[in-house]
């Protein structure tokens, strides 16, 4: 139960920014600047999701659910303390001076996680980045996953605060965020990770490396399914500088799009 539940809370949690993913360059090229703005407070995400996912690793391994024999992922991991039942457990995942994991991402640096007992309510997994770097790409900051969970659902709480991110061509972003995932499906089943449902709400804000500033606003929750990467449902809204830019997940189809709406116009991006 605690591998089952530690998992599915930790994979929550790397895509709990998911509503704010990152974007491609998109097939119908909008010209609009307002357009490129939103596609960057977008795609500033992606990086938080792979972060999340090195989190889920250590923590696995942490409660000692990781076999290092069939892992074929780089980097190394320790634990303080090492005793199986001994929380809270500090945690470095230390990639050095970089290796392919097997994501095909060059990481470099370490992630430090700090584990609770994350399956009990109440309980928390920090998140925190020294000198860590993903195909040229750098994050600093300090994520916080908080269970709030009742006995008819499971509710987690993410936090990121003081956020930064730079890439190889110069783009950056700094943000916080506030953002609640609440179990809609799969509850009673909590042995099988694979029919959870979540709905997400919440914020964030962020500045980009132009200065504008962007605060993205949850209005019907998104929907994530376990089941598949991508949110599939949901409406939020940016607001770019006072420019209102809405944006749409789909209509429960699993998949990497969305759309966009800005100066009346309706764009289609690619996650």
């Amino acid at each position: 139960m605690q591998k089952q539940l530690l998992s599915a809370l930790l994979l929550v949690s790397g895509i709990a920014l998911l509503a704010i993913t990152g974007c491609k360059k998109d097939d119908n090229a909008p010209t609009d600047p307002a357009v490129e703005s939103a596609k960057q407070a977008l795609r500033s995400q992606q990086l938080v999701n792979s972060s999340f996912g090195v989190a889920l690793r250590g923590a696995e391994k942490a409660n000692g659910l990781l076999d290092d024999s069939a892992d074929d992922r780089c980097g190394s991991i320790t634990i303080t303390p090492a005793a199986p039942n001994a929380f809270p457990k500090v945690i470095a995942v230390d990639f050095g001076t970089g290796c392919t994991d097997n994501d095909g991402k060059f990481k470099a640096g370490k992630v430090i996680l700090t584990v609770g007992k994350i399956w009990e309510p109440n309980s928390e997994v920090s998140i925190e980045y020294d000198n860590y770097k993903e195909d040229g790409a750098s994050l600093s900051g300090k994520f916080t996953l908080q269970n709030k969970s009742t006995q008819n659902a499971g509710i987690f709480v993410v936090l990121a605060e003081n956020v930064q991110a730079a890439d190889a061509n110069g783009f950056s972003i700094a943000y916080g965020a506030v953002q609640t995932f609440t179990q809609t499906a799969g509850h009673p089943t909590w042995w099988d990770w694979a029919d959870d449902v979540y709905g997400i709400t919440g914020s964030i804000s962020s500045v980009l490396t132009n200065g504008e500033t962007v605060n993205w606003t949850i209005q019907t929750p998104l929907v994530k399914a376990n089941n598949c990467y991508w949110v599939s449902a949901g409406t939020g809204l940016l607001d770019l500088n006072g420019l209102p830019v809405a944006v749409d997940y789909g209509d429960g189809t699993c998949d990497n799009k969305a759309t966009i709406t800005v100066n009346g116009q309706t764009y289609q991006i690619t996650l």
